[in-house]
């Protein structure tokens, strides 16, 4: 009892803080989106909340466990990840063209979320286990081929989304690791190659209009381009202030599509403003501060290796997810991390937190308080 304690105390209760914020700031703004007059809790925003207990829980279980356990069953869990991700192929469901959820009943769950979690965790155990020898080709080609199978399957969704996140955990651990100039390049004539190819046999047409659109919004503004256009007005007619909760004409109208999901930063800007928009990226800020502190106390190259890979796996997707709102970025169904609706991505995101927050306790400068 007295070691449980200890875990607790020595948690980063500003992370966990400032990550509460941003959860409840996305609760927020789903009921916004999501209530009407007739059912003023939506379905949506208790499934939300439910996985935001959910994820709580699991963060405060994954503090107390030693992450190194993840590091010992990196392949088991990577064995029942392809698993999991051939099965929903031929059992789950389809949901606008991408058949990537089981559907459990009271809940649907979602294995390319999970996919984010055990990538990060196996690719995190190889790269430690070869640091300072990544340099070698063999090693580049190993970690790309641990990435490629998980990354296809998902592909045969098709996610984009997931599938990019995937590439670019990959990439930011390559990166950070010391690769050479050369495998950089071919990493780079590679991923062109793969994008044609993707091009031509993985993505829909639905898909390929998207990122068509992103290019022209203004060649089909009733059809492709509709979300594009629909979100950078909501964007823009938010002014300093926004415009309050819940009287956002383009989200409350229903002229903003996915505004619970893909296009919920456009929401705040709509309906907090500017001001609103920075504060959110500004917690952010905190959020990427107290997890790179975590990686720079870490005793050992797993948990170096599990921060840097949650960092970049975090920026890509904030990164991305706002960019499709300002219409500077093409529309991949990314959703923004701890603040869209999802409770699949949600949970997954605070079970990585939960890791960090593993590490956090278990760092060189804790040592002394905690006893393994």
């Amino acid at each position: 009892m007295r070691r449980f304690f200890e875990i607790i105390k020595n948690m980063d209760w500003l992370l966990f803080a400032t990550v509460c914020i941003l959860v409840i700031l996305g609760l927020v703004l789903i009921y916004s989106t999501t209530t009407t007059e007739e059912a003023r809790w939506s379905t949506e925003f208790i499934k939300q909340l439910v996985a935001f207990g959910i994820g709580v829980i699991l963060i405060f279980v994954l503090a107390i466990v030693d992450y190194n356990t993840f590091k010992n069953y990196a392949y088991v869990l990577y064995a029942f990840l392809i698993i999991l991700l051939i099965a929903v192929l031929f059992l789950g469901q389809e949901v606008r063209g991408t058949r990537g959820w089981f559907d459990l009943g009271i809940f649907q769950f979602q294995p390319s979320e999970l996919g984010k979690v055990i990538l990060l965790i196996i690719l995190s155990r190889y790269f430690a286990s070869v640091s300072g020898r990544v340099s070698r080709f063999q090693f580049v080609l190993v970690s790309g081929l641990i990435t490629a199978i998980p990354f296809t399957l998902v592909m045969f969704q098709p996610d984009l989304g997931s599938a990019l996140v995937y590439i670019a955990i990959w990439i930011g651990l390559l990166l950070f690791s010391g690769i050479k100039k050369i495998y950089a390049f071919f990493l780079f004539v590679s991923g062109a190659a793969l994008t044609v190819f993707a091009w031509l046999f993985f993505l829909k047409d639905y898909q390929k209009q998207r990122i068509i659109s992103f290019l022209n919004p203004a060649s089909d503004p009733l059809g492709a381009g509709y979300n594009i256009i629909q979100s950078k007005i909501a964007v823009g007619s938010g002014g300093f202030f926004g415009q309050g909760l819940g009287h956002g004409t383009q989200s409350q109208l229903r002229f903003l599509p996915e505004r619970h999901t893909d296009f919920i930063f456009a929401v705040l800007t709509e309906e907090l403003g500017f001001l609103g928009g920075i504060i959110m990226l500004l917690v952010f800020f905190v959020i990427f501060w107290r997890i790179i502190s975590i990686g720079r106390h870490s005793r050992d190259e797993f948990g170096i290796m599990l921060v840097i890979g949650a960092v970049v796996m975090f920026v890509f997707q904030i990164f991305v997810n706002i960019g499709m709102n300002l219409g500077i970025m093409p529309i991949t169904g990314i959703p923004l991390v701890l603040v869209s609706y999802g409770g699949s991505a949600l949970v997954m995101t605070l079970i990585v937190i939960g890791i960090i927050q593993s590490i956090k306790v278990r760092g060189r400068k804790d040592q002394e308080h905690i006893v393994e």
